[in-house]
């Protein structure tokens, strides 16, 4: 994106801690939201695809270890943090201090989503995607970053909503709210 005369990326692709600005700015609770869908031991124990992988399935993989293993990293990190602190006093934490988390993860798989709506892309966008593979695998991830259809975008909207509100008063108690 070009800002008066210089042009600016997405700062995560070197941002390897995401939540660390928000611990130097003091932050004591940190609501993270991640597009990661978290899956089930049986998901995770089905291949995404039969054979050798296709382009879309390898460049999906390195998209999630680009941006989202750093949240779930992070993530595991502090957690481990939180752990250790709980087991010193105060005084021996040499300014360390237990930082409150809740991530938030969508509850259907994002890249199975985007395949339904992969036929109603353009033509020649289409014809590219199938190229590299994207209807050999079960979870087309590389899909769900590239794809900016309207009534895509409006089924990642109603999921999210619907998300938030089935976790509303986790949320809700987190934030301190009623």
């Amino acid at each position: 994106m070009q800002l008066d005369d210089e042009w600016h990326g997405d700062g995560g692709i070197r941002l390897t801690a995401p939540l660390s600005p928000a611990l130097h700015l003091g932050a004591h609770k940190i609501l993270t939201v991640s597009t990661r869908y978290a899956r089930s031991r049986e998901e995770a124990d089905r291949p995404s695809v039969a054979g050798y992988p296709p382009p879309a399935q390898v460049l999906g993989v390195l998209y999630n270890a680009i941006f989202l293993d750093l949240v779930d990293q992070d993530a595991l990190r502090m957690e481990r943090m939180n752990r250790a602190l709980t087991h010193l006093p105060e005084e021996e934490r040499e300014g360390m201090r237990i930082i409150d988390l809740l991530v938030v993860r969508p509850s259907l798989d994002l890249g199975r989503i985007a395949a339904e709506y992969e036929p109603r892309l353009p033509g020649a966008f289409r014809f590219a995607t199938r190229g590299l593979g994207t209807r050999e695998t079960a979870s087309p991830d590389l899909l769900s970053v590239i794809m900016f259809q309207d009534d895509y975008l409006k089924r990642l909207i109603e999921i999210g909503e619907a998300d938030a509100e089935a976790r509303a008063p986790e949320i809700r108690a987190f934030l301190g709210r009623p």
